[in-house]
């Protein structure tokens, strides 16, 4: 139930003006963000930002009760939809 919750919670952030992002700190050093900008190959734009300021893009698109990121250079990752948590950036 926490994760349809989740799911639907990303489904409307996705579609929302108030929810710019959603964002997953993957570990202590880098953090996943979420757009709703759509991406040229498919889905929704996706970056890895690292505390050093190095940055990987990828795409974005629900798979289930997962997120799909395929990056640049061909690997892909999935998480859990509900680590990610709206945020609104100015």
């Amino acid at each position: 139930m926490k994760k349809l919750l989740a799911l639907i919670l990303l489904a409307v952030a996705s579609y929302s003006y108030a929810v710019d992002y959603m964002v997953m700190q993957y570990n202590e050093n880098v953090r996943v963000v979420l757009s709703k900008e759509k991406c040229e190959q498919a889905g929704f734009k996706a970056v890895a930002q690292r505390i050093d300021k190095q940055v990987l893009k990828g795409c974005w698109s629900a798979n289930g009760n997962n997120i799909h990121i395929q990056w640049e250079g061909g690997d892909f990752s999935e998480f859990p939809v509900d680590r990610f948590y709206p945020v609104e950036i100015k």
